[in-house]
């Protein structure tokens, strides 16, 4: 067994993103992630802490990933949240749905990918394994190739900035440590970070912020 220095054992687990089948983007899962650090045979030890928590009347999978040695501990956090089970699009365009068992899994899987993520500074932005079709279930919408090639427009620096300094102020009102406020929005929204926040959602989470932040301050 190798002994190691924590920054040597986040450095080896730089993992590369790969493409299985027919999916469109190369991921990650929190499998992948577990099988290149027992490759590595250090004298690190690596688990994931599962919990279910309450914020804003809303349900979140909180996932602990701890790596430790008898001399050292190291910890990173992310959250997802326990949404009612949604309508997912398959990768050939027709819509199903989950039993509850399989969504409570899956939403336990992001959370713990993105724990261990954080936990080894996994570098790369990375693709969620399942996409929520909600715009399918509008009436009257039209889903052709015209509009999916359709301009996508994300928030700009000022909106991104904005966001931030939100989620600052939230953090100082609660006491609660900044990226648990950011990762608690990262999750409920299912973004990575908040510059692929849509300019359509900039006022929905700027608003779900500042509506936190008064309920607090009364």
């Amino acid at each position: 067994m190798e002994k190691v220095s924590f920054t040597e054992l986040q450095q080896r687990m730089q993992l590369e993103k790969k493409k299985e089948g027919a999916a469109k983007y190369a991921s990650r899962h929190v499998e992948d992630i577990y099988n290149v650090f027992k490759s590595l045979k250090t004298n690190w030890n690596v688990v994931v802490n599962y919990d279910l928590v309450e914020f804003a009347g809303k349900i979140f999978v909180k996932a602990v990933a701890t790596a430790s040695t008898e001399d050292e501990t190291k910890q990173a956090q992310a959250f997802a949240e326990l949404s009612p089970v949604p309508i997912l699009k398959t990768r050939n365009g027709e819509l199903k749905q989950m039993n509850e068992p399989q969504w409570v899994g899956a939403v336990q899987s992001y959370a713990g990918k993105y724990a261990l993520q954080a936990l080894f500074a996994i570098g790369e932005e990375d693709i969620d394994h399942f996409e929520v079709a909600e715009q399918s279930l509008r009436p009257n919408q039209n889903h052709n190739q015209t509009q999916s090639h359709q301009q996508v427009n994300y928030i700009d620096q000022q909106q991104h900035k904005q966001i931030i300094q939100l989620i600052g102020e939230l953090a100082k009102v609660t006491g609660q440590p900044v990226e648990t406020v950011a990762n608690y929005y990262l999750g409920k929204y299912k973004i990575d970070n908040f510059g692929e926040l849509l300019t359509t959602g900039f006022d929905i989470l700027a608003n779900d912020i500042q509506d936190k932040i008064k309920q607090r301050k009364g």
